[in-house]
């Protein structure tokens, strides 16, 4: 009898650690969600425009981050074919600039919404794809997200004729 009764404690128990495994996975919430889109400036120009915006309580970190610090926003679109990017992102908004007592350091960071825009020029209209993803990390008041990526593929609009 008392096998029977700690076999069915130790069913209960695997069963009830299983489904909140489960729960967490499906439940954990995202830091932010992302979108991407190509708007063009001209025939052989354009911008990739990326918007990110935190999830309540959230705040996703900068692209400049000291050492010691959590990890800075990334951002690599090297495997684009057929565009030529100019410059850096450019953020609609500074980040936000502190000192971040569990880090150590200062950190910098965006708690709303913020549009990235990266202007390019078409080498090769036929070929032409962007192609990439940002590495971000996000904090809240209780924990820090491990890194994450938003990956990027889009090819650019059909010419208008």
């Amino acid at each position: 009898m008392k096998r029977i009764l700690i076999a069915i404690v130790a069913i209960i128990v695997s069963v009830a650690i299983s489904a909140q495994m489960a729960g967490f996975k499906k439940g954990t919430p995202s830091a932010a969600t992302w979108s991407a889109k190509i708007e063009m400036t001209g025939k052989s120009a354009g911008k990739l425009i990326l918007t990110m915006t935190p999830s309540k309580g959230w705040h996703i970190y900068g692209f400049d981050m000291e050492p010691g610090g959590p990890k800075a926003m990334t951002a690599n679109f090297d495997k684009s074919t057929g565009v030529k990017f100019k410059g850096d992102f450019k953020a609609s908004v500074a980040p936000v600039k502190a000192h971040d007592e569990v880090f150590g350091t200062d950190v910098t960071y965006w708690s709303g919404k913020v549009v990235l825009t990266r202007e390019f020029t078409v080498t090769d209209l036929k070929n032409a794809k962007i192609e990439g993803e940002v590495g971000y990390q996000g904090c809240n008041d209780e924990t820090c997200t491990a890194p994450q990526r938003y990956k990027v593929s889009l090819t650019l609009p059909a010419e208008k004729k």
